[in-house]
């Protein structure tokens, strides 16, 4: 195998599959990045058999081959090379990097042994638009939990009704929804839960202009493709909870408040909120068109008034401090409302021009 490539080809193809690669996995296969060299192009692969990236690359192909290298010296190498042609040479296992009159020699592993990435058959296929996904990870994975005990939390619940799909997080403690529109004109319908990691991974991957997603699905897998990327996951097996049931009909209190203004009043009186056991809660009284959050600790006392509108009773009720920002920045809206029920029911905080998006979060019971 020869190939000649610029370093910027090799350094976006290294960035795209590299989080695929395995950190944990005992085969030492997998701690490799595949190179594959066909026609004018390279294709690089990674995986932990959880999740696959595939990516390509354009390439001036000499010799047609395969290699493996090891990912994080390869890509530590590939950042230090110097903005020139490199040439890459595989022979026997062996990657000579060449560029200017200079070499570097890698050994590499054997291809056999990599996992191939699997291409489904006949998978259920829709598409979107990138945007609007990568809006809908960023406004719900967040919300995912974090231990690993109940595998079915580590993911977001994935569903395509009609011409819907929705993404669904919970940690038990608060829940995440987003919907939008697709195309699918044959009414198909699937519902799948997507590791929390893997939605991360095509966040990141993602850009900010508008490309199609083709999201494809099977039994057990999902593949994402975009641009010149490919990326293969599991799906956790599991039965998701009925989050529409734990969604509130009706409420007792509505507030309309200022997304900003109340982000900034938590922020600071979280500061004063944490206590020994690492809790994080403040206490938040709404009557007569204010909002107070009144917070008194041994490291002092703050008192946020936010002018708000009220419909409906006066309400005092406490919240973890975290669980509230971790909404608020990334609700688009100016405006929100949130909907309350008295001290132990929780909230439902909703953006004021954009139906497709809410955020419901329970109260923490305090003395």
């Amino acid at each position: 195998m020869k190939i000649f490539c610029s370093k910027d080809a090799l350094l976006s193809a290294v960035n795209a599959v590299q989080k695929a690669v395995s950190s944990k996995n005992t085969l030492p296969i997998l701690q490799g990045i595949l190179i594959k060299a066909e026609q004018q192009s390279l294709q690089f692969a990674a995986t932990d058999l959880e999740m696959g990236i595939r990516c390509e690359v354009p390439a001036q192909v000499i010799e047609e081959g395969i290699m493996v290298v090891p990912a994080k010296l390869f890509s530590e190498v590939v950042r230090k090379l110097p903005d020139t042609t490199i040439t890459l040479e595989e022979r026997d296992k062996a990657i000579t990097i060449c560029y200017n009159q200079s070499e570097i020699i890698l050994n590499g592993y054997d291809p056999e042994e990599f996992p191939l990435l699997p291409d489904l058959l006949d998978p259920i296929s829709f598409t979107l638009t990138t945007t609007v996904f990568k809006n809908m990870i960023r406004q719900t994975v967040f919300a995912c939990a974090v231990e690993e005990n109940r595998p079915v939390f580590n993911g977001s619940l994935l569903q395509i009704e009609s011409s819907s799909i929705r993404l669904v997080a919970t940690d038990t403690h608060r829940l995440a929804y987003s919907i939008a529109e697709i195309p699918n004109p044959e009414e198909l319908n699937f519902s799948g839960i997507i590791p929390s990691k893997t939605l991360s991974e095509i966040y990141r991957l993602l850009r900010d202009e508008d490309e199609i997603l083709t999201i494809n699905f099977s039994n057990n897998q999902v593949v994402f493709k975009f641009g010149s990327i490919y990326l293969v996951s599991r799906l956790i097996e599991g039965q998701f909870p009925n989050f529409k049931q734990v969604i509130p009909q009706t409420c007792e209190t509505k507030v309309n408040l200022s997304v900003r203004s109340f982000l900034e009043a938590v922020e600071r009186a979280s500061l004063l909120s944490r206590d020994k056991s690492g809790a994080n809660i403040i206490r938040i009284n709404v009557e007569e068109n204010e909002l107070r959050i009144d917070q008194t600790s041994e490291f002092g006392k703050i008192s946020e008034q936010i002018n708000v509108e009220l419909e409906g009773k006066s309400v005092m009720i406490a919240f973890n401090a975290k669980f509230l920002i971790d909404a608020l920045k990334v609700i688009n809206s100016e405006q929100i409302i949130f909907e309350l029920s008295g001290p132990f029911s929780p909230g439902v905080m909703r953006p004021l021009d954009d139906p497709n998006y809410l955020y419901l979060v329970l109260p923490v019971r305090t003395s």
